[in-house]
Formats: C-alpha cells, structure tokens, sequence
C-alpha cells in the first residue's frame, strides 16, 4: 500500500501543508478523522505523516467515539480477514457462458442502471492504482499478490469467486441452510457456523454451467445494487458477497 507521504503527493498535498491542517484541528479530531476519510487516508497513512504511532492515533479518534475499523476500510475487494476461506477467492477460469465477458453482459442487461456495473471496478481512491498494481494491503487478499490495477482484474475475481462460494455449497448443505430456523440473535453465531464449515470445501461434483451461470447473475446484481444502495457504506466490492460476507463480517 502506497505511505502516507505517496498518498498525500498523489492529491498534490505537501507533508507541512498536512500538518498544518492537522495542528489547526487537534482539538477537533472529527476534522481530521473525516478530512482523512475522504481522502482513503488511514491511521498507517497518518502515522507515517505525523510520526505519531498508529496505536496513539487510533487511541486519539476513538477517545472521541470514532471508528478506526471504518477509517482504515480502504481494500478493494476485501476488508476483513477470509482466514482458511480465501481458497474461495481467485480469478475467473470459466469459458462459455460462464466467462467473464458472457456473465458480464448478462448482468447489466439485468441491472436498472448498467453505469453502476463499470464504476464497481473502478477504485475508490485513486492513489491505490497510481503505480499500476493493487497489492495485498490494497485488495484485501494476499494469496494473489500484486495484480494489475486494471478493472478486468478486479471484474475476473468478482466473477471467479461468486462462482467458486456457489460450487462450494453441495445440495444437502444448501438444504440446511434453506431450512435452518429464522435467524434471532440467539442462534446467529450456530447459522454462522453452520456457512463456515459449509463453505470449507469443494463438493467433488460441481453444479452444471446452467445452474451456476443462473445463479451467479441473481448474486452479482444483487451485490451491485446493494453496494449502490443510498444506505450502503460498503468498501469492498465482495464485503457483502452472498454467504461469505456473512461469515467474516
């Protein structure tokens, strides 16, 4: 991920200007918190600008009852950790009407407003593609290292991982998860486990392309306008993604 001093030169911010801003508003860390939200600025990003650790800097916000966790949610595709689920995470292999560019137009054909399918691969922060590559920090996932910061990378893994969730789930665990009792907070945390181990491998007969491609075109517009939703303060293009998202949340 690009220092903090990077991010401040790609917006055409000196450090002594930075600074400034921050020594005017010490005393009102809602300033700076959302002066530095805006920017995709976090607190690694402001400990690498004012020299303060990144420790001291997440003590300074939250003493004020803001949220370091949403500050540094900045990842593309990712902001919490997948543990043993990242296997689910890859690049789209699927040829025919599972391709990317097959699953793709059906998708926007499916959406009110096609616009909103480009500008999900399109990053947030422009600093993150100003070298030409999204790295781990950047994406969220470390087991594909660096890849092309170009929004047919993002689209492939977008694609590749609905379709691998899908093919992780055999008959009898989707069945479970259909029937399982309404959701209370009483037994989220049994429904949560139940997805986990669910998800935890790849049946050995994977669902034929009808299925998946049927499937995979319900989960990505439903995402899509999710993430656009007016209410929605997602980062990640697949934060919310059908099951997973739940589990990692």
């Amino acid at each position: 991920m690009a220092t903090g001093r990077e991010v401040l030169d790609y917006y055409g911010i000196t450090v002594e200007q930075a600074m400034d801003f921050i020594m005017a508003n010490i005393n009102n860390p809602e300033a700076i918190y959302y002066g530095a939200s805006e920017l995709g600025i976090t607190t690694q990003h402001l400990s690498d600008i004012t020299g303060y650790s990144a420790d001291a800097i997440k003590n300074y916000f939250e003493s004020s009852g803001l949220s370091v966790e949403a500050l540094d949610e900045v990842k593309l595709l990712f902001n919490s950790n997948l543990g043993h689920l990242d296997y689910l995470v890859n690049y789209n292999t699927h040829t025919g009407s599972l391709s990317t560019t097959s699953l793709s137009e059906q998708v926007k054909a499916s959406l009110d407003d096609p616009i909103q399918y480009e500008a999900l691969f399109e990053s947030i922060y422009g600093y993150e593609e100003a070298d030409g590559l999204y790295t781990p920090d950047e994406t969220g996932i470390s087991h594909l290292g660096k890849i092309s910061a170009a929004p047919e990378s993002l689209e492939s893994i977008f694609f590749g991982t609905l379709i691998n969730i899908i093919n992780s789930l055999d008959i009898g665990e989707l069945q479970q998860i259909a029937n399982f009792p309404p959701i209370t907070a009483d037994n989220l945390n049994d429904f949560i486990v139940l997805v986990s181990d669910s998800l935890s491998d790849m049946p050995a007969t994977p669902y034929p392309d009808n299925f998946l491609q049927e499937n995979v075109v319900k989960d990505a517009v439903t995402l899509i306008e999710d993430y656009w939703s007016p209410d929605s303060q997602v980062i990640g293009i697949l934060d919310d993604s059908p099951f997973l998202g739940l589990v990692i949340a």
